[in-house]
């Protein structure tokens, strides 16, 4: 497998395997950072070609797709430091399940609004916190590094995004 550890500078067969089956899921998390799906195409060819030109820097520490996703998440939220949309908007597919009867169905369909709604609620940074850290399962000193902040200003942003979260959610909480 192409995106094995290794040393060496990875090759264009490397990189286009790599994109081949990671590419949606970076795709995946640009949209849900940029929460724009131009800004989140543009993020992911920004990150692949940045990848490509610094293939030399890659030393074999982590796995090829996983040293590409960090710099595509970096593209990402490059662009919404430069772009800072204004309204954030909840997307349609957000919350994709596949359940097993109908009134599951309605139940994971009102969660899933809810929550859109309720991620409304965050601020930019925290929304950004909550996705890499919950979501993607980042640690607190990578997603510190990617903003470009210290790891308690991270732990903050998480704290207030769960508290709001929760007290946006609470309804759903009590029928579990």
């Amino acid at each position: 497998m192409a995106a094995l550890l290794k040393t060496s500078v990875p090759t264009l067969d490397e990189f286009h395997s790599a994109l081949q089956q990671y590419g949606d899921r970076w795709y995946a998390v640009c949209l849900k950072i940029t929460r724009n799906p131009a800004y989140a195409e543009d993020a992911v060819q920004d990150g692949l070609m940045t990848a490509w030109s610094k293939r030399q820097q890659f030393q074999g520490g982590s796995r090829l797709d996983t040293w590409i996703h960090r710099i595509v998440v970096n593209a990402a939220l490059q662009l919404i430091r430069k772009n800072r949309p204004q309204v954030w908007q909840p997307l349609e597919d957000d919350f994709v399940v596949d359940p097993k009867t109908p009134v599951d169905a309605r139940a994971e369909q009102e969660m899933g609004m809810e929550l859109a709604a309720a991620l409304t609620q965050l601020s930019e940074f925290e929304r950004v916190c909550f996705v890499l850290k919950h979501i993607e399962q980042w640690r607190l000193s990578e997603i510190a590094e990617a903003l470009e902040t210290a790891v308690s200003s991270i732990k903050q942003g998480l704290f207030r995004a769960v508290r709001k979260l929760r007290k946006s959610m609470a309804e759903w909480r009590s029928e579990q």
